[in-house]
């Protein structure tokens, strides 16, 4: 699910966000989405430096990519229609990148992951996809491609790096490290040029509402 784009806010040059249209005079904006992904978490409003730009989010959803100016940002999380912060960061966003920021754990424990996103083409011919384990509960896992280990042990709130991968479908099993007690399995589609990011969501707890899953998003 992604948010559509008028649920940013285009003229917040208050709030140091960009025009849609970008700025031809200086340097390159950040590129910034967001990923509720607590998932005991109420839905959330998203402010960057005191400006409003995503209200109401549900778990788990993605936004579309906001143009944020370069530099060191404040990214506060409120439950929804309330002044209650959950979460307050300020990473320092470089131009003409992009990132995803991940609202992850639960939400006693509440925390940021930033993962800056691959915006070249993978290598010719190649797509390329990272993991980013985002299931507070899971415990570290292993990663399983079509039968064959990629990565081993991968702690909660690891984002890895990117793996080339030939288009095709591919079986991918989230494992208990160490054994072959899969989590999660799901059916990933690549495409030549693409780059993915594949998040491992959910959790135990809430296995009734908000199972464990996988997430793809396409990056840059």
């Amino acid at each position: 699910m992604r948010f559509l784009a008028g649920l940013f806010i285009c003229l917040l040059s208050t709030v140091s966000v960009t025009g849609c249209g970008g700025d031809d005079d200086g340097p390159a904006a950040a590129r910034l989405r967001v990923l509720h992904a607590s998932p005991d978490a109420p839905n959330v409003d998203v402010f960057v430096d005191g400006g409003k730009v995503l209200s109401n989010v549900p778990y788990p959803t993605v936004s579309n990519y906001l143009n944020v100016s370069p530099g060191t940002h404040r990214i506060t999380v409120n439950a929804a229609g309330t002044s209650t912060t959950v979460l307050d960061v300020s990473p320092n966003l470089g131009s003409g990148a992009a990132y995803t920021a991940i609202a992850a754990n639960f939400v006693a424990n509440i925390q940021m992951l930033l993962a800056t996103d691959r915006i070249t083409p993978a290598a010719s011919g190649q797509a390329s996809a990272r993991v980013v384990h985002a299931a507070p509960d899971a415990g570290p896992v292993d990663i399983v491609i079509n039968g064959q280990k990629a990565l081993a042990n991968v702690p909660f709130g690891a984002i890895s790096d990117y793996l080339n991968l030939a288009p095709g479908n591919y079986i991918v099993q989230v494992n208990a490290a160490g054994t072959s007690t899969t989590a999660i399995q799901s059916v990933l589609a690549v495409s030549a040029g693409t780059n993915y990011s594949v998040f491992a969501i959910g959790s135990v707890k809430t296995a009734a509402t908000n199972p464990l899953v996988l997430k793809v998003l396409t990056d840059g």
